[in-house]
């Protein structure tokens, strides 16, 4: 007599059908009944998403969230009970935060002390059990629930991708007990094709305002953070340009925005947009700008907008705003486009284009300018060099991760889709875990993870290298070592200009307390020891070598790590 199917093999199989590729796996005695549905499945590769094996749960949050970012579908994440899911709530807080869509799911310790299959039968499944485990993460998911009943399956599942897939995009948390995976699966289950709500769309009173308000200024700007996480709004973006004469800025743009060689790209510095720009419009920004470093201008116009415009999540925001519009990039684009051209807001933009054309080359030369001033000043390998020297290192269409060192301006791409950089939560070891999935997502396509020293380091690279080796991901690590956490000394120059740290850190060899972490380990051991090469420089003349190397070594599908050390 042929054996039912568990809910475990109904789950695997549901997540396939609905788009899930990846079960990214930090395994624990909870996960018994999916090793069993995986070891008994002879075509499981075909049913069931492919098993990632992670050996940290951070590492296996980042990997889902790399995937999602560059393909834009949702992954699941399964951890082990309470522990695996306060060990990942960093990495959940960068997806959070990122709106990055995740079904992010943990089991549960066994209800049942014993009667059941699947009940209790190890010491850890009473000291493990808490009386609100998803508690911890409530505030970093859209939604949590908990299977009670494989009856229930479907619609739990679909209601989970759904709330998921949203937007805002976010990830969702799921705890499965492990008696509910490895009871058989109900013969039939209810019908829940559930999708996902459709994107917000502007107010028309709302875009009107906008319109007039862009239309009428000497000098208005877009400004971009997030709306390059979709692609289709690059060319919107930059037929918004061409017609009207807006420039395009990147407030600390965590994607691709727009293509950095179009005529009215006006970069990355912000304070330079704020002294002369007179209307705004920022799309998904979650922090506009720092009032304490630079801020629009007062008398300017300032729009703000986005699919959650207000970040409610965010427990205090009180950046100004003329105007605020709840709606997608993608669906806001068009209809401003098409009001702007029923409002006769061509009839002027030659002029405006060329005016704004002009600002944006001053704003060039000024970049060439800071790229001459350190080519020429030489010393040790500072920031600015090696994101030159990896972006003229880089093949076609090569996507850079970019976790702390990487200086945006000197990274000048043209697609969408190239560049990802850490959410503003900016949780330590994102980055390279991140470049894993981008690599997984990516095949065909180089992946650069650039890292601070600090970075690398809560990336937990012992298991980020082993996941390179073990699932063939030749992602090229590039590590910049400063010999300690950088924000921890400006943040404390910042508030103490003139006090003791910022004296410190005057001293060519002072140690800011707090911040120094010599000595450091030799980076490269951790690359060789899971079979990557590994390579150290510390010379501006050696970097482009070594970057070739690394670069080559990923070609033949062999990860790679170079240990750049510099100052800056």
């Amino acid at each position: 007599m042929t054996q039912a199917p568990s809910v475990a093999e109904r789950y695997l199989s549901l997540l396939k059908q609905r788009g899930i590729d990846c079960l990214y796996v930090g395994a624990g005695t909870d996960t018994a009944p999916l090793v069993e549905a995986y070891a008994g499945a002879p075509d499981a590769a075909r049913r069931f998403p492919r098993p990632v094996v992670a050996t940290h749960e951070n590492l296996a949050v980042g990997m889902a969230h790399g995937y999602a970012m560059v393909t834009g579908r949702p992954q699941a994440v399964m951890l082990h009970v309470s522990v695996g899911t306060a060990n990942a709530a960093c990495a959940l807080m960068n997806a959070s935060r990122a709106q990055v869509p995740m079904l992010f799911t943990a089991g549960r310790t066994p209800l049942f002390e014993q009667g059941r299959l699947g009940a209790r039968d190890s010491e850890i499944h009473w000291a493990q059990e808490m009386y609100d485990q998803a508690g911890m993460v409530r505030e970093l998911v859209k939604w949590d629930y908990e299977l009670r009943d494989g009856v229930q399956l479907d619609v739990v599942v679909g209601r989970a991708l759904a709330i998921a897939s949203t937007y805002p995009q976010g990830p969702v948390y799921l705890s499965l007990p492990r008696e509910v995976l490895a009871a058989p699966a109900p013969c039939s289950a209810p019908d829940a094709i559930v999708t996902p709500a459709a994107p917000p769309a502007p107010d028309p009173a709302a875009l009107a305002r906008l319109a007039d308000a862009l239309s009428t200024a000497r000098f208005p700007v877009v400004l971009c953070t997030a709306s390059g996480a979709d692609s289709s709004t690059l060319p919107l973006l930059a037929e918004l340009a061409d017609r009207f004469g807006i420039g395009v800025g990147e407030a600390r743009s965590r994607h691709v925005c727009f293509p950095a060689s179009h005529p009215l790209h006006l970069g990355h510095d912000m304070a330079a947009v704020y002294a002369r720009a007179d209307a705004l419009l920022y799309l998904e920004s979650d922090v506009p700008w720092v009032p304490s470093r630079s801020s629009p201008a007062g008398q300017a116009f300032v729009a703000q907008s986005g699919c959650d415009p207000l970040f409610q999540r965010y427990p205090i925001r009180s950046h100004r705003a003329s105007l605020i519009l709840t709606s997608s990039t993608r669906a806001l684009l068009p209809a401003l486009i098409a009001r702007l051209a029923a409002c006769g807001a061509e009839r002027h933009a030659a002029e405006r284009r060329a005016r704004m054309a002009q600002w944006a080359g001053e704003l060039r030369e000024a970049v060439a300018a800071r790229a001459a001033r350190d080519q020429e000043q030489g010393g040790p390998i500072s920031k600015a060099f090696l994101s030159r020297c990896v972006y003229q290192a880089l093949p076609p269409l090569a996507i850079v991760v970019n976790e702390y060192p990487a200086v945006r301006e000197c990274l000048p791409f043209e697609h969408a889709g190239q560049y990802y950089a850490h959410a503003t939560s900016a949780g330590l070891g994102w980055g390279f875990p991140a470049a894993l999935g981008a690599q997984q997502a990516a095949p065909d396509r180089t992946v650069v993870a650039l890292m601070g020293d600090g970075a690398y380091l809560f990336a937990n690279p012992a298991a980020c290298h082993h996941a390179a080796a073990m699932h063939g991901l030749p992602v090229v690590a590039v590590v910049f070592d400063n010999g300690g956490w950088q924000a921890v000394r400006n943040a404390a120059v910042a508030v103490y200009p003139q006090g003791s740290a910022a004296a410190i850190g005057r001293n060519e060899n002072g140690a800011t307390p707090m911040a120094t972490l010599a000595p450091m380990p030799d980076f490269r051991l951790y690359a060789q020891a899971s079979g990557a090469l590994g390579l150290r420089v510390d010379r501006r003349d050696e970097l482009a070598g070594a970057l070739a190397e690394a670069l080559s070594a990923a070609r033949a599908s062999r990860p790679a790590l170079v240990h750049v050390i510099g100052k800056d």
